[in-house]
């Protein structure tokens, strides 16, 4: 008898799995990601103004939002003349960096640590070589960052060039009004192959954004 209930269930799902792909639910549930991901403009920068104001960003630039699969939710712009692509990542209340590890060159200690935290992809990277330190200026924040090259694990002769930067902003409240009584770290990351990197992709994006006065 339990055999039998088995079977039945399964015929059942596997009817419904049938009858789901057959009108229309896929498309639809690939139509609801997209929508996520790539929202219009203007309800992108309303609802993730927890990482700045982007109304002044390039249409250069495209904004999507990124699934939340390893903890730290994402934004990301992608540079269409080149594909290079920008991640902005939310740190939360975990001070895995902070901004003042930049100007004090914590971070030289830092960032193969931060790196693996943020497990933005399935390439490990070693021998990480810092060339570069400064400031952005967006709008009335100063963001630092570092430029760094580095190699990939079991790749030879295989080597990227990236942008790591951080700053700090107000977080959101439930109903998407500013918390001023809430900030946390928000960590900017670009890694291309090291013939395609650009810093004025990075530079362009950053300097365009506008912050909530503190």
């Amino acid at each position: 008898m339990g055999c039998l209930k088995s079977i039945i269930r399964k015929i059942i799902f596997i009817c419904l799995l049938i009858a789901f792909f057959a009108f229309g639910g896929w498309a639809f549930v690939r139509g609801q990601i997209k929508n996520y991901q790539y929202p219009p403009r203007e309800e992108f920068n309303a609802s993730e103004q927890s990482y700045g104001d982007f109304s002044k960003v390039s249409g250069d630039y495209q904004l999507y939002r990124s699934f939340n699969l390893f903890g730290y939710k994402k934004i990301n712009a992608k540079y269409l003349p080149t594909g290079q692509k920008i991640t902005i990542f939310n740190l939360k209340n975990e001070e895995i960096v902070s901004t003042d590890d930049f100007n004090t060159h914590l971070i030289d200690s830092k960032i193969d640590n931060v790196l693996n935290s943020l497990k933005d992809s399935v390439i490990s990277l070693e021998d990480f070589k810092i060339v570069q330190r400064g400031n952005y200026i967006a709008n009335n924040k100063t963001i630092p960052f570092i430029v760094f090259e580095a190699g990939v694990k079991n790749i030879p002769f295989k080597n990227v060039k990236g942008t790591l930067g951080a700053y700090s902003t107000y977080n959101l409240n439930k109903d998407k009004t500013i918390n001023k009584d809430s900030k946390s770290t928000k960590l900017i990351l670009s890694i291309v192959d090291m013939k395609a990197y650009n810093p004025k992709v990075v530079q362009g994006f950053v300097s365009s954004l506008n912050f909530e006065k503190e």
